[in-house]
């Protein structure tokens, strides 16, 4: 079956062995070199692991049945695992942490690291690098000198958020294919939920004072760019880029002249798209709210009931089968 228009493919592996060597070289292949040591006590190894790759984003969930002891080459992606059980450690350099179930752990980039597992079950997440130097701008911070601090989250609330969206980016990831504004977004969600999580130079960036004026024509020609190109998975720092101005200046001026957000006008737009889309959808063709919601990059439906309902003042199902 061919995939359909904007969509990205899903691509999956899966393992389950007994083999130490064979879970070594799969391991090898997918991430860094390094070698390994299963626990000497630990006659019953087993490994599993489900992997979903799309475009830049990886979820793996890998189950290891043995103690393990991991000697990575350094890591030149954002790597952020979720403990679902068991427990694991990572040394890297005279950094040290841990996590236990229900909490995560930060690979440091660009370090050699030593990992230990005790027989741990996680969700991985792994997106490259420039995905959050894009997103620290936002924060009013030079991707330069963007870097992470640490590798636990800053507090418990912080791990909880942390679990949920790569709870969430699992199952988003569980079909065949996924729309590349779907894509899009789920890399701008997990980005942003990593900055606000992992202790980083964001969080400490001094206060930069806002612009100056900021012409009503500048963001004008923001507008239009976002409702000439709402269908494609757009970013903040697109937006700004069109508009010729700095991602916090298009802040700024969004906040002055409009008293919204980029984001939320995009979604706004993307929303009036999806209604249309609703109003000339037929049920009895086959048409239903779930593919119009995807198209238009919402990954949640509830959430997506929640803003249609907020903003026609009726569920969308109600718009499908009037």
């Amino acid at each position: 079956m061919s995939a359909e228009p904007g969509s990205v493919p899903i691509l999956r592996t899966s393992m389950e062995t007994y083999d130490f060597g064979e879970s070594e070289d799969l391991l090898r292949r997918r991430y860094v070199d390094h070698h390994t040591q299963a626990g000497s006590t630990e006659p019953d190894f087993l490994f599993r692991s489900r992997m979903a790759t799309a475009g830049p984003l990886i979820v793996d969930s890998p189950q290891w049945r043995a103690g393990m002891t991991f000697h990575t080459q350094p890591f030149d992606a954002i790597h952020i695992l979720t403990v679902v059980d068991g427990r694991a450690e990572v040394t890297a350099g005279r950094q040290q942490a841990g996590a236990k179930a229900g909490s995560a752990l930060l690979y440091p980039v660009g370090l050699p690291l030593e990992i230990s597992l005790d027989r741990s079950t996680q969700i991985a997440i792994q997106f490259p690098v420039g995905e959050v130097r894009r997103v620290s701008e936002r924060f009013g911070l030079d991707p330069a000198d963007f870097r992470f601090d640490a590798m636990n989250p800053v507090s418990p609330a912080a791990a909880r958020r942390w679990e949920a969206t790569a709870t969430y980016l699992n199952q988003l990831m569980a079909g065949p294919e996924i729309h590349q504004l779907l894509l899009r977004t789920a890399l701008d969600v997990v980005t942003t939920t990593a900055v606000t999580v992992f202790p980083n130079t964001a969080m400490t960036v001094d206060y930069i004072a806002e612009p100056g004026r900021i012409a009503p024509a500048v963001i004008r020609r923001a507008v239009a760019y976002v409702d000439e190109h709402a269908a494609e998975p757009l970013t903040v720092e697109e937006i700004a880029a069109a508009a010729g101005i700095g991602t916090r200046t298009l802040q700024v001026g969004f906040r002055r002249h409009l008293d919204t957000t980029p984001a939320a006008y995009l979604r706004h737009v993307r929303l009036q798209r999806a209604h249309r889309d609703l109003q000339a959808a037929d049920a009895a063709r086959g048409d239903t709210v779930a593919d119009i919601a995807y198209r238009w990059g919402f990954a949640n439906l509830g959430r997506f009931a929640g803003y249609y309902r907020e903003a026609f003042g009726r569920r969308p199902s109600q718009t499908l089968q009037t």
